[in-house]
């Protein structure tokens, strides 16, 4: 199936993205997959993004990792911040707006087929629910997940990234609390620090340079990773800027070697070999299958 990270519904109003669009997808299941994935990504909203639709034709499933902002579903008016969730479907009306002031950093998956539906209702995430996620620094970890398995390609690519979803979303389900539930402190460092990662990965190189951007030590926002998190910060900061070089690297006319210049790599073969540590694939591989 030919995925692009490119969808005529997919919103502009957003200043950053890593989103991907499975073309074939429409209306069809992947044989053998638990969901079948349409769409998906996570988006840097703008101040004054806003998405308004009387209808939408896929089951979806958004996760705000940080900021804050509001969602109305079917009329009823839902205040949103880092870790809550959100679901709707076709027959939902819904209006999704971020907060000026602190913009939304988000996620979303659009989804498909008779067991998308089903999913949801056994775990109690029907259509109009919102909730607060207490485990949301293991259900961001899936999402990037289930991002990388889809920008990365391969014969089995969506199936993995369906499962991811799916594991993300029980994990929702198990580590629900009321939308109003708070934060402690080390989780929400934990999540500035996530977050300047998501948002700043192709300028910082180093950890050192990260932690000291979110004025704390790089062994404590190690620790907040190993209490909150599945991959160290490095891991973090090096998958971000591989999954980010696979869809630079797919692009008509990419070169190498600026790639690697635009993700901080002074060494186009430091990069290379990084990226094929990464994805079992050289960066010349890749742009051969282009």
């Amino acid at each position: 199936m030919k995925v692009t990270d490119q969808a005529d519904y997919f919103s502009k109003q957003v200043l950053r993205t890593r989103r991907f669009f499975v073309e074939e997808a429409q209306g069809r299941r992947v044989p053998g997959s638990g969901l079948s994935l349409v769409a998906g990504g996570c988006e840097w909203c703008a101040p004054d993004f806003v998405i308004d639709r009387a209808s939408f034709p896929f089951i979806a499933f958004e996760f705000v990792a940080r900021g804050s902002g509001r969602v109305t579903l079917a009329g009823r008016k839902h205040e949103l911040g880092t870790g809550h969730a959100f679901f709707y479907d076709p027959a939902t009306p819904h209006v999704i707006e971020s907060d000026s002031a602190e913009p939304m950093v988000k996620y979303f998956f659009n989804l498909t087929g008779a067991r998308a539906p089903a999913l949801l209702e056994e775990l109690d995430l029907r259509a109009g629910t919102v909730i607060r996620v207490l485990d949301a620094g293991r259900v961001t970890a899936l999402l990037e997940e289930v991002i990388d398995h889809a920008l990365r390609g391969g014969r089995l690519a969506l199936r993995v990234a369906g499962a991811a979803l799916e594991h993300a979303l029980a994990v929702c389900a198990d580590s629900r609390g009321h939308a109003a539930t708070k934060f402690d402190p080390a989780h929400a460092t934990y999540l500035r620090c996530r977050g300047h990662l998501l948002r700043n990965y192709p300028v910082l190189g180093s950890i050192e340079q990260a932690a000291g951007h979110c004025h704390v030590s790089a062994a404590y926002m190690t620790r907040l990773f190993k209490r909150y998190d599945t991959e160290t910060p490095l891991a973090c900061l090096v998958r971000l800027k591989m999954s980010q070089a696979m869809i630079k690297l797919r692009q008509p006319e990419a070169q190498v070697k600026a790639v690697a210049a635009e993700l901080g790599y002074k060494s186009s073969a430091h990069f290379s070999r990084a990226f094929k540590a990464w994805s079992g694939k050289s960066p010349v591989e890749v742009r051969a299958g282009a």
